[in-house]
C-alpha cells in the first residue's frame, strides 16, 4: 500500500481486497493513463473526501502512473537522534522536521545532512539508515504555475548527532524554533504536526500512541 497526502487529506493505492469496509474507493483498471489520474484529482481536489482508496490490480504500476500525472519534485530530510533525544523544528506554527528540495546533482543523503544543517544550525551529524519515504501533493507555489500540481516524495534519513543540544532556527524557511525531546514524549508533537510525518513517527518509535 502506498499512501499519498493531499493537505491532510489521504490517498491510498492499493488492492481492492485490501480496503476497509464500508470505506471510499475508486478502481482503476489496466487501461488507466496519467491524465486519467489528471481527471479523477481535479474531481477530487473540490470534494471533502479526507481520505480515499484508490485500487489497481498492480499498486506498484499505477503508483509510478500516479506520480506521473503531477511535476515531481524530490526532497530529503533527517531524523536526527542524539541518545533519548530528538531533533524537531517548529515551522509555520507545526513541529517538523528538517527538510528541503534536492539540489541537481546532489544525492537524497547529502542533501537530507545539508538541510539539517542549514534549518537547524547544527553540524557533526551523520546518515546512519535509509527510512520510508513520504509522499505528499500540493499546488506549485509560483504565480506563473499556480495551476501546476506537485508530487513531492521526501527520503528520510536517520541520523546519529553527538554535539550540543543546541540549534539554530533558519528563520527565512519560516522555521521560529529548534528543540530536542525526549522520545518518550513524542506524542507531544503528535498534537500539533503533518500527518506524514505522523506515519514516518510511528513506523520508528514503538510507545506512540494516537
Amino acid at each position: 500500500m502506498y499512501k499519498v497526502f493531499f493537505n491532510e487529506r489521504q490517498i491510498r493505492i492499493c488492492l481492492k481486497e485490501k480496503i476497509a469496509k464500508n470505506k471510499p474507493y475508486v478502481s482503476f483498471n489496466a487501461l488507466t493513463t496519467s491524465n486519467d489520474i489528471k481527471k479523477w484529482f481535479d474531481s477530487f481536489r473540490n470534494d471533502e473526501l479526507m481520505e480515499i482508496s484508490l485500487t489497481h490490480p498492480d499498486p506498484d504500476l499505477f503508483f509510478k502512473i500516479f506520480r506521473s500525472a503531477f511535476r515531481e519534485i524530490p526532497a530529503a530530510g533527517g531524523l536526527v537522534i542524539s541518545g533519548k533525544m530528538v531533533l524537531f523544528i517548529f515551522r509555520n506554527g507545526k513541529w517538523d522536521l528538517p527538510k528541503g528540495k534536492i539540489d541537481p546533482g546532489e544525492k537524497p543523503e547529502q542533501a537530507a545532512i545539508r538541510e539539517v544543517s542549514e534549518e537547524c544550525g547544527i553540524s557533526g551529524h551523520e546518515a546512519v539508515r535509509q527510512l520510508l519515504s513520504t509522499y505528499h501533493i500540493y499546488g506549485s507555489p509560483s504565480v506563473d504555475s499556480k495551476e501546476t500540481w506537485i508530487f513531492k516524495e521526501t527520503f528520510w534519513y536517520e541520523m546519529s548527532y553527538s554535539g550540543p543540544l543546541t540549534g539554530t532556527p533558519q528563520k527565512g524557511e519560516g522555521i521560529s524554533g529548534v528543540r530536542w525531546i525526549p522520545d518518550y514524549r513524542i506524542n507531544e508533537v503528535f498534537a500539533n504536526t503533518y500527518e506524514n510525518l505522523k506515519l514516518l513517527l510511528t513506523s520508528e518509535f514503538d510507545e506512540i500512541r494516537y
